[in-house]
């Protein structure tokens, strides 16, 4: 019997939920929930007392032992994003590893937003259809993420400054009661969504898809004899309708929760119809199982994990492409760059320890590398670098863009060594960027007039030269001498000699 644990560690709950395998799925064996209201305390300390690290770890203890009897040898602890922004996060890791004897390593808090995306993917097969469209809302502490899937592409991907308990603390602060909340956010969030309102035109929405699991847990609460997917808009407004006549008292002692759920009850709704209208949405869905469930699901079907990822990256790749083209790249340079570089990089592979996800920061660069020029051509690599790092790109997190923005950085002839050294990366990793760089430096300058005259590439490796061998119809002076200044870089690093023949061919 094959089993695992996926524990969720949130602001105001801690689940846990064992799995066994089954033919084609999965069985939820245990579900365990304990609330644990911690927001306010890290709201206003933005750090965890020792004394509510201790009562975690004891829930965590209890939880594992627990875990223990379904014979459960391997876990995943998920963290809501909202514990980034405390400053003792590494503290609370270090107890529960001391405490509960549970391993926390790896924590890339941004993988909820994957994981809600894979529910999305995995519910909704038709999420790339040529003829539906879909707003994916994923409602997290502070800030939401907005998709919409059109005509079978991503052409929405934005992280707006809203979030449930961000409304929270300034309803608090404020005392704004149940029945004004609604006109409240409604007013709030027009700043906020009105530029995603223009990048959606006239394109008509037919479904909003809501994913959120405080949300989730919200809308059980509101209708508890209801499945999440028989849930429509007209109820949440006619439940709407019910809520702003009572106080938070009174919502809190007619569904028996805490006033704090109440409150967060109150502005779920709020958000979630105020949304719709702004967007003249008619249609919504609940996702009706969990993110942790996800995380089941890939551990027992490790294909079904590769086929999200490939699909990750082709949204992902739809964002970049879209990025490019809202500073009027050169789409055609770009994919020069990326084709022969690809090629270059598979010719060398014993030259470099590159992965897959070296590779894929190869691809984002060669789309990017060249958009800060919409600004200024000079010192166009800093301010592509200034959009890189003042942009969302779906599934790139802030330590990947980091290292794109490095490679985009130094791609160009004025980018000296030296200088690049000073940057934070070091060691292996700080080489592996390096060569990617030398990299994109040569396959730039086999398309220094952006015109892609050299064609019909070969390349060989013999002894220790790499030959490149190369056709055209035109002038080649502009490349050849690019190309000369350009590979120094990978000379130094490769400890190889590259040569470049150009066959003219005259018309041919």
């Amino acid at each position: 019997m094959l089993t695992y644990a996926v524990i969720e560690i949130n602001s105001t709950f801690i689940e846990m939920r064992i799995y066994e395998k089954k033919e084609n799925g999965y069985r939820v064996l245990e579900k365990i929930t304990e609330d644990i209201n911690i927001f306010k305390e890290m709201r206003e300390k933005n750090e965890l007392s020792l004394e509510k690290m201790r009562k975690m770890c004891e829930i965590l203890k209890k939880m594992n032992n627990l875990s223990k009897d379904y014979g459960v040898l391997e876990k995943k602890i998920i963290f809501s994003d909202f514990f980034k922004n405390i400053n003792n996060f590494p503290m609370l890791v270090d107890q529960i590893k001391l405490k509960v004897n549970l391993p926390v390593e790896n924590i890339d808090l941004s993988e909820k937003t994957y994981l809600s995306i894979k529910k999305v993917i995995y519910s909704e097969k038709d999420i790339f259809s040529k003829k539906e469209s879909r707003l994916f809302f994923n409602m997290k502490s502070f800030s939401s993420n907005v998709y919409l899937f059109y005509k079978g592409e991503l052409s929405i991907n934005e992280n707006i400054n809203l979030g449930v308990e961000k409304l929270y603390t300034i309803l608090e602060e404020n005392g704004i009661n149940s029945k004004k909340a609604f006109d409240f956010i409604c007013d709030y969030m027009e700043s906020y969504v009105e530029f995603v309102r223009r990048g959606i035109g006239r394109k008509i929405i037919k479904k909003m898809i809501l994913e959120g699991e405080l949300e989730e847990k919200v809308i059980k609460i509101l209708f508890p004899k209801k499945d999440l997917k028989d849930i429509s808009l007209s109820d949440l407004k006619d439940k709407l309708k019910f809520i702003q006549e009572h106080s938070y008292n009174e919502i809190a002692l007619k569904y028996g929760c805490t006033l704090s759920m109440a409150k967060l009850m109150v502005i779920s709704l709020c958000l979630i119809i105020s949304f719709c209208d702004y967007f003249e949405i008619k249609e919504i869905k609940f996702l009706d199982f969990n993110i942790k469930d996800i995380c089941a699901l890939e551990k027992f079907y490790p294909e079904l994990k590769k086929s999200f990822d490939e699909t990750l990256w082709k949204i992902t790749l739809d964002s970049v492409v879209e990025l490019g083209e809202r500073f009027d790249f050169d789409k055609a340079h770009s994919e020069f760059v990326k084709d022969l570089g690809l090629k270059l990089l598979d010719s060398l592979k014993k030259f470099h320890s590159l992965g897959k996800e070296e590779y894929r920061y190869f691809v984002v660069a060669s789309y990017l590398h060249d958009i800060g020029k919409a600004i200024a051509f000079r010192n166009h690599s800093e301010h592509s670098v200034y959009i890189l790092e003042n942009t969302t790109i779906f599934g790139l997190n802030k330590e990947v863009i980091e290292k794109i923005a490095f490679i985009v950085r130094a791609h160009t002839a004025s980018a000296k060594l030296e200088e690049l050294y000073n940057y934070e990366f070091k060691g292996e990793e700080l080489i592996k960027l390096l060569k990617i760089v030398a990299i994109i430096k040569i396959a730039t300058a086999l398309d220094r007039g952006k015109k892609q005259r050299l064609y019909n590439e070969k390349i060989n490796l013999e002894s220790n030269v790499l030959f490149i061998e190369m056709d055209t119809d035109e002038d080649f002076y502009m490349e050849k001498s690019s190309f000369e200044k350009q590979s120094k870089l990978f000379k130094y690093l490769f400890d190889l000699d590259i040569e470049l023949k150009i066959n003219r061919r005259f018309g041919e």
